[in-house]
């Protein structure tokens, strides 16, 4: 069978050799028809295979999780160097620190009831401690001694003999002194005498307290001191 080309008339007659309408040469109905033309695969593309994307994708994913792991050791590392830089600092700083002298007070050492050695400037009473009247009859004393030696009943007065020109003793409290203080000494504190005359004064015995005070009077500076179990005062 040929056909025309251009108006598309065929004829089975093979023998024919133009178209009856317009004398265009006539062709084969078989080579007039459009050639197919089949797509070839580019054999230099590779297609991917889903298995392949899934593994890379896990590989992604595990080397995403070691730097995140790796950045969360790497930070508490370093939290915990420096926690021990600060703690390592805290006790140089504390050790450098220097302990703050805890305050004297007094340089009064614990009271004792019972006398001392008397010095050798102090007047010894002829009668023992208790035959010591409980009279205003002056006993004579020096400028270091007390009047522990005597009875020290609450109540009970005594009489003392400073000298002149005396040198201060240690005195602790202020109105109401310890039985150990310096009699003559109290006596200046209190502005009974003066250390260039002396002179006689008269003590009476009270209760003891849990504190002593400290004051500067008339030249004379006293100590503070905690319980003792005798004072006494001016009369």
């Amino acid at each position: 069978m040929k056909i025309c080309p251009r108006c598309g008339l065929t004829t089975t007659d093979d023998a024919q050799a133009f178209c009856l309408m317009d004398g265009t040469p006539l062709v084969d109905q078989l080579a007039s028809e459009p050639t197919v033309v089949m797509s070839r695969t580019d054999p230099t593309v590779t297609t991917q295979q889903p298995g392949k994307k899934k593994t890379g994708m896990w590989i992604t994913l595990a080397i995403l999780g070691i730097l995140v792991i790796g950045g969360l050791i790497g930070i508490l590392m370093y939290a915990a160097y420096r926690m021990g830089s600060e703690t390592a600092s805290i006790k140089v700083n504390t050790n450098s620190i220097s302990p703050t002298p805890k305050p004297s007070g007094t340089p009064k050492a614990t009271p004792q009831a019972t006398p001392s050695t008397a010095p050798a400037q102090q007047a010894t009473p002829e009668s023992t401690p208790d035959e010591v009247p409980n009279s205003d009859e002056p006993t004579p004393i020096s400028w270091t001694g007390n009047a522990a030696f005597v009875k020290t009943d609450v109540g009970l007065r005594y009489a003392f003999e400073c000298p002149p020109d005396g040198t201060p003793g240690t005195v602790w409290g202020s109105d109401v002194y310890t039985a150990d203080s310096s009699v003559c000494t109290a006596a200046v504190h209190a502005g009974k005498i003066t250390l260039e005359k002396g002179g006689t004064v008269t003590i009476e015995f009270t209760p003891g307290r849990q504190m002593y005070g400290a004051t500067t009077r008339n030249g004379i500076t006293t100590y503070n001191y905690g319980q003792y179990p005798h004072s006494f005062v001016f009369k």
